[in-house]
């Protein structure tokens, strides 16, 4: 939605505007009378609540204005609450604050003297900043965040989504600090981890296949052809996710920009290298992957309240949460600066907008459509018909009934004849044979049952249309299965 209400979507003319305000409860201090103006929405100090800082958020949603007016399926506006959140997220990314619209999130986070069950340290012992009671503004935090939103959401659309996807897993990877560790260091690594597997222009070869599994198919392929074996190989290779924690390992070493180790690395506690990253980043994919598989927790040495960046477990250079965070922050923000901007771009957004879920309409509203049916798209209508025959005939359910096929069943008749490959005709025949099978006569069509006569040896060869025409028939199958 940030990227959607800027109007890089939207054809020139005129716009519903509306106006969304809330409060945003936070650490971070503003001095009274500086307001922060963003491309996407602006802030203003207000009065604290019980140890909270707080801003006024005003957000401007503008949506695309039709010259006929409203009418049934156009958006004015959203109820905001995905604006809000999406601005929130992306301050307390920035910023490296807690920053939410719920203030007892934010009391948790904040103001909590005792663990939650199962956890060592409040937030506040795992990372710098973002969770201390006070962090006050500093000169140049308000342009660098207005500057970074620019950038944000100049991106192409389909990095943008990445962006902000990788955004709102190292946020709530921070809140997950409070009530569940494992948790939260899966979600730090998940934040790069969607990133590298979206954007890494990975293509996959056979020696990045599990070498266990690859040596079994090669074993099985070796008196097959050449093309016989390439086949099969891209054929696994294409339903197989591979490389995964080396793809996860090339893409952060290949984002993380020599400051990372410099000026960002100043009054960190134990700044990790370059040359023990690799292992390091190999450690976190094990340790993510151990928890979503096994539910095995982090090392013990990570629960540690404290910042180090860095500690050794099984005699292996590990990030800390503190080190992590700053890692995952880093490479995101490397990502967004490096991404391309576009001032323009062709996109149907109203498919993302709040609220909108796509769904099939139940078949009687489209099974007997004449727009764009032919061979192609015969076995959907076919499985919709099927659908209704199982309904209303074999189960007898109420209220169910059979859908006049007649528009699309003139279309069979004349199609057909024109198709000369089995296999295209089948589920157009079958289709016309099923519903003159339960229609009734009053409903034959003009060539029934001529056409089906004339093609009906198309039906002794063993097909799932075939089975199926006899099964729901009731005909005997007479086919013999030579092995």
């Amino acid at each position: 939605m940030l990227q959607i209400i800027t109007k890089k979507f939207f054809p020139p003319g005129e716009r519903y505007e509306t106006l969304h305000r809330a409060i945003f409860y936070t650490n971070y201090r503003v001095m009274r009378g500086e307001k922060i103006i963003t491309p996407v929405g602006s802030l203003l100090p207000s009065t604290g609540l019980h140890s909270l800082a707080t801003l006024t958020c005003e957000m401007l949603e503008k949506q695309e204005k039709y010259p006929d007016g409203p009418r049934p399926g156009v958006f004015i506006a959203t109820t905001g609450d995905d604006l809000l959140n999406d601005f929130a997220a992306v301050i307390s990314f920035f910023l490296n604050v807690t920053c939410t619209p719920d203030p007892d999130l934010t009391r948790r986070l904040l103001l909590a003297e005792r663990p939650s069950l199962g956890i060592e340290a409040v937030p506040s012992r795992f990372i710098r900043r973002m969770f201390d009671k006070d962090v006050h503004a500093k000169d140049g935090e308000a342009a660098a965040l207005a500057a970074f939103i620019t950038q944000l959401i100049g991106l192409e659309r389909e990095t943008f989504v990445g962006a902000m996807r990788a955004i709102r897993q190292f946020v709530i990877g921070s809140h997950r600090l409070a009530d569940d560790l494992n948790l939260a260091y899966k979600l730090f690594v998940t934040s790069i981890e969607s990133l590298a597997q979206g954007f890494d222009g990975h293509v996959a070869e056979w020696s990045d296949y599990e070498p266990r599994k690859r040596n079994k198919i090669d074993q099985a392929l070796k008196d097959a052809s050449d093309e016989v074996a390439a086949g099969v190989r891209d054929a696994v290779l294409s339903n197989e996710h591979v490389a995964l924690a080396r793809r996860f390992r090339d893409f952060a070493m290949a984002d993380v920009a020599p400051s990372f180790f410099r000026e960002e690395a100043a009054g960190a506690q134990g700044p990790i290298g370059r040359p023990d990253l690799p292992i390091a980043l190999q450690q976190a994919y094990s340790i993510r992957s151990s928890y979503v598989h096994l539910l095995r927790d982090v090392p013990r040495q990570l629960t540690i309240s404290g910042f180090p960046e860095a500690t050794e477990v099984d005699d292996r250079e590990t990030l800390s949460f503190a080190g992590l965070s700053r890692l995952a922050r880093h490479i995101i923000m490397q990502f967004i600066a490096r991404g391309r901007t576009v001032e323009r771009e062709a996109f149907d957004y109203r498919r993302e907008l709040p609220g909108i879920v796509t769904v099939k309409l139940s078949p009687e509203y489209w099974v007997a459509s004449t727009v764009g049916f032919d061979h192609k798209s015969a076995p959907v209508r076919l499985t919709a018909f099927l659908e209704q025959i199982t309904a209303a005939v074999l189960l007898h359910q109420k209220d169910a009934k059979l859908t006049d096929l007649r528009p699309i069943l003139i279309m069979v008749e004349d199609q057909v004849p024109g198709l000369r490959k089995p296999n295209q005709r089948l589920p157009m025949l079958t289709l016309y044979c099923l519903f003159h099978q339960f229609a009734g006569p009053e409903f034959e069509c003009k060539q029934w049952p001529a056409l089906f006569e004339k093609y009906k040896a198309d039906f002794d060869t063993p097909t799932v249309e075939s089975f199926v025409a006899h099964l729901i028939a009731g005909y005997r199958v007479d086919w013999s299965w030579r092995s």
